[in-house]
C-alpha cells in the first residue's frame, strides 16, 4: 500500500513537471503574438537594410534583406534596433531604425507633379543616383507622382502606379498644382488619317498614345518648334502633337 502511494505521488510530479515545460513551451510562442504595431516604410539611398536575429550589425545576423519601399510593423522600440515583422519573410527580426520612416506620420505632401520625358521613361529608382542597378520601374509622360521630399536634382515621391515611393530625377516633372500656360483650344485639321498624340516631340510609332482625328479638340499648354504639348479631353490625358495639324478656334 505504502508502495502504491509512492508510485501516485511520483506520477503527479512527474504530470506537473510535464505541464510546466508544456507552459514554458508556449511562452516564445506568446511573445511572437505580440501586438503589431505601426507600420514604418524602409528608406535607404542605396543597397538595403537588412533584417536581423540580433540587434548588432553583423553579416552572420542577417535574415533578410529589405529595400526602399518595403515595409514593416514595428512591434519594439528601444535603442538604434527595433524589433519588427515583416511581411516580406512573415517573421520578426530587428532593423536598424535609421532606415525607418513612420507611416503614421509621413512627410510632407509638395502636391501631385506629372511626369514629362522627350524619349524613354524616368525611372522610379531605390537611390538619388543614375544606375540601371537601382531602377523599381518606369514612369512615362503623363504619369503622375506625388512629391513627399525635394531637395537637389532627386525627389523622393510616391508613385500610384507602382503603390511605393522611391526617387526621380525632378528635372522631369511638371507641377499639377502649377500647370503651365493655357493657349486655349485647337481644332484638328488633317487631310487624310489621323494626327498622332505622342510622349516625345518626334515622329516615331513607339511613341503614339493616341489618335485624333479631324474635328477633334486639343488645349494647348506650351508653344514651341513644331510638336507642341497639348491636353487631350478625348483620352483625358496631356502629349505631344505636331502643330501643322491645329486650326485655332
Amino acid at each position: 500500500m505504502k508502495q502504491q502511494m509512492v508510485f501516485s505521488g511520483t506520477r503527479k510530479l512527474a504530470m506537473g513537471a510535464t505541464v510546466l515545460l508544456f507552459i514554458l513551451m508556449l511562452i516564445p510562442s506568446i511573445a511572437l503574438a505580440a501586438p503589431i504595431g505601426s507600420t514604418y516604410t524602409v528608406k535607404v539611398d542605396t543597397g538595403y537594410l537588412a533584417l536581423r536575429t540580433a540587434p548588432a550589425y553583423d553579416y552572420s545576423n542577417e535574415i533578410g534583406q529589405l529595400y526602399t519601399g518595403e515595409k514593416v510593423s514595428v512591434i519594439n522600440k528601444g535603442g538604434t534596433y527595433w524589433w519588427v515583422y515583416s511581411s516580406k519573410y512573415d517573421r520578426e527580426g530587428y532593423v536598424n531604425s535609421n532606415y525607418l520612416t513612420n507611416g503614421s506620420n509621413p512627410s510632407p505632401d509638395y502636391g501631385t507633379y506629372k511626369v514629362k520625358v522627350a524619349t524613354g521613361y524616368l525611372a522610379l529608382r531605390t537611390a538619388p543616383a543614375y544606375d540601371y542597378s537601382n531602377e523599381i520601374g518606369q514612369l512615362y509622360t503623363g504619369d503622375t507622382v506625388t512629391v513627399k521630399e525635394k531637395g537637389g536634382t532627386y525627389w523622393w515621391v510616391y508613385s500610384s502606379k507602382y503603390g511605393r515611393e522611391g526617387y526621380v530625377n525632378s528635372n522631369y516633372l511638371t507641377n499639377g498644382s502649377n500647370p503651365s500656360p493655357d493657349y486655349g483650344d485647337y481644332s484638328v485639321k488633317v487631310a487624310t488619317s489621323y494626327l498622332a498624340l505622342r510622349t516625345a516631340p518626334a515622329f516615331e510609332y513607339a511613341n503614339e498614345v493616341g489618335k485624333l482625328y479631324t474635328g477633334d479638340t486639343v488645349t494647348v499648354k506650351e508653344k514651341g518648334g513644331t510638336y507642341w504639348w497639348v491636353y487631350s479631353p478625348k483620352y483625358g490625358r496631356e502629349g505631344y502633337v505636331n502643330s501643322n495639324f491645329l486650326v485655332k478656334k
